[in-house]
């Protein structure tokens, strides 16, 4: 980037996050596919909801996998490789989902997407760690996760349309075509930044071994950095078990029709989209670090999930009640979006100029979706044997162990941040 002045680099950094956001946005619509038609799926006699926990779990075990090893590969390989054969290749399995009927063909390429979805973040964190500048970074972190809610939101749209006309087969389709397409436009578009986003040139140290300057794994290790995966564990058990059932939730107890139940999940991701930028405002107003925020949004997702269970015990179906409980069910979503703001961007950008933003966000991101994994499986056999009561009742739980956990380690992690920040602002 030294050819380039300071006006020249801000505006190919802002285009590099652009990219990347539209990357991130573009892997959700192929990514939440099988939530929402999860239902159909059910009623098609193709398979049941032990069968789709099975399905589901199996996608985020492979991701969780795929973000610890894409984690490492991606301080190692270029972003504008992974990030596009990622998009590629989980629309490839998509589009596989769309003509099976066998619960282990579903199992093994739901699996699969799972594992290629997770080439893209840990690259991304590291696009944006690396070439740009500390103020682009910071400026762009809460925009990186509002890509969620809007693939999200996208994927809905979608699906409720196909599923209307076409079916849940139909909306596979779709949305691996979308991926497809996207991640060959995106190679050539990130071609385009090839020279501006060029590799660190490696150092000779005394023994003669080459480094690019990344820092030692266990240099990184701090009870903070601890607590950041314990609260991520919660936070994946909530993110993504809300994710993946509340459509089905919805369908079971208030309406019957599928493409209106995903009409009205596209609540869920808009309102996400606020809890990306509430969180950042209250960690910048109230100075109390990332992890003193996550235990505030743990707190808020608390105080809706116990309203949820008061109403969910009253209520007895329709179209207004849905839209009620799914507003409920959106604050919840929302606050865990803000925690995992604070966990898998603004966590991991400290560690981007000693080289290990990849390696962290891939870490936690690992510790997410087992959590996620584990919490798709057990949540599908309790909707079975305790009702929609006692799975909601669990993610309650977990959020109040998400508020002691993250309250706990916000000091520890203050002064871990502080020590990398000022060690990047001497170099």
């Amino acid at each position: 980037m030294d050819n380039y002045d300071e006006k020249q680099r801000t505006r190919l950094a802002y285009r590099l996050v652009i990219l990347c956001w539209i990357s991130y946005t573009t892997v959700y619509i192929g990514k939440k596919t099988l939530s929402v038609c999860l239902a159909d799926m059910i009623a098609d006699g193709v398979c049941d909801k032990a069968a789709g926990g099975v399905i589901g779990t199996c996608f985020l075990a492979a991701y969780a996998v795929g973000q610890l090893v894409n984690g490492w590969f991606g301080d190692r390989l270029h972003p504008r490789f992974m990030i596009p054969a990622g998009l590629v290749l989980a629309g490839g399995m998509n589009l596989a989902m769309s003509v099976s009927s066998a619960v282990p063909l579903f199992v093994v390429f739901w699996g699969l997407c799972g594992f290629f979805c997770s080439m893209l973040w840990a690259p991304v964190i590291r696009a944006v760690s690396t070439w740009t500048t500390e103020e682009v970074a910071q400026a762009s972190a809460a925009s990186l996760s509002a890509t969620i809610p809007v693939g999200t939101v996208l994927c809905y749209l979608i699906c409720a349309l196909m599923l209307k006309h076409t079916g849940w087969r139909g909306s596979f389709a779709a949305c691996g075509s979308v991926l497809v397409v996207m991640g060959v436009l995106l190679y050539f578009l990130f071609a385009g930044l090839k020279d501006f986003t060029k590799e660190p040139e490696a150092t000779v140290g005394e023994d003669g071994r080459k480094s690019t300057g990344a820092a030692p794994v266990k240099t990184l290790l701090c009870l903070g950095l601890l607590a950041a995966a314990g609260g991520i564990l919660f936070n994946g058990m909530l993110k993504d078990g809300l994710d993946l059932w509340i459509p089905t939730a919805l369908n079971e107890r208030f309406i019957s029709d599928s493409s209106t139940v995903s009409l009205i999940c596209t609540i869920l991701p808009l309102v996400n989209i606020f809890g990306a930028y509430a969180a950042k405002f209250v960690m910048r107003k109230f100075k109390i670090g990332e992890l003193g925020t996550c235990a505030v949004m743990f707190g808020v997702s608390v105080v809706t999930l116990g309203l949820f269970l008061v109403f969910l015990r009253q209520a007895n179906g329709g179209a207004a009640q849905a839209v009620i409980a799914t507003i409920l069910l959106a604050c919840s979503s929302a606050a865990m979006l803000g925690a995992n703001t604070m966990l898998l961007t603004f966590i991991p950008l400290h560690f981007g100029k000693v080289g290990r933003a990849a390696f962290v966000t891939g870490m936690l991101n690992c510790f997410s979706y087992a959590a996620a994994a584990v919490s798709g499986a057990v949540t599908g056999a309790i909707s079975e044997t305790f009702g929609w009561e006692g799975v909601f009742a669990g993610f309650l739980g977990a959020a109040a162990l998400g508020v002691i956990v993250c309250f706990a380690g916000r000091k520890p992690l203050l002064a871990k941040t502080k020590e990398l920040d000022a060690i990047q602002h001497r170099n």
